[in-house]
């Protein structure tokens, strides 16, 4: 037997065709065992890899790969995409925490448990959505693996390249 569906409903982001978004109404899946229903507080768009997918620009090769968490639909169109939402928990133990989310665009949904992480007091909401960002500019440091005087240099200020210029901690 499939998850129930309860009669809240959502609003969604999904890129239609090139060029094209839409908002869309779904039913949301009731939060069972282990899930939790997050109502959307902040989400970001990825300059690069949304702008990308709303062009239509996805190379075939990398259909399955760039699949992002709790995406919906198939590449190219129609798609349901996006990996960096703050909300706050509407059910269950955790009611009323606030969490970084990594799933697409939309006003509420239910995710595990265990994806909803808790944002530190004392960070912004709004500045928690860039979670997704800090971990690829940590990450690119750690494939560079500069050493503790080597100079680096950083071509694009956007937020990722913002990020690792200033070591991400400020």
């Amino acid at each position: 037997m499939g998850k129930e569906i309860e009669q809240v409903k959502a609003t969604a982001l999904w890129y239609a065709a090139p060029g094209q978004a839409e908002l869309r109404e779904e039913a949301v899946i009731a939060p069972g065992t282990g899930e939790v229903r997050v109502r959307a507080l902040h989400g970001a768009l990825s300059r690069g890899t949304e702008a990308l997918i709303f062009a239509g620009k996805v190379p075939q090769s990398e259909h399955q790969r760039m699949r992002g968490p709790h995406m919906g639909g198939i590449f190219p169109f129609p798609v349901k995409y996006g990996y960096s939402v703050v909300g706050r928990i509407e059910n269950g133990a955790r009611a009323g925490k606030t969490v970084f989310a990594p799933h697409p665009h939309q006003n509420v949904f239910t995710v595990e448990d265990d994806t909803a992480i808790d944002v530190p007091a004392g960070v912004p909401p709004q500045r928690a959505v860039l979670a997704a960002n800090m971990e690829t500019a940590l990450n690119a440091m750690w494939d560079a693996a500069p050493g503790p005087a080597d100079r680096i240099a950083v071509v694009g200020a956007g937020v990722v390249g913002a990020l690792v210029a200033t070591g991400g901690m400020r």
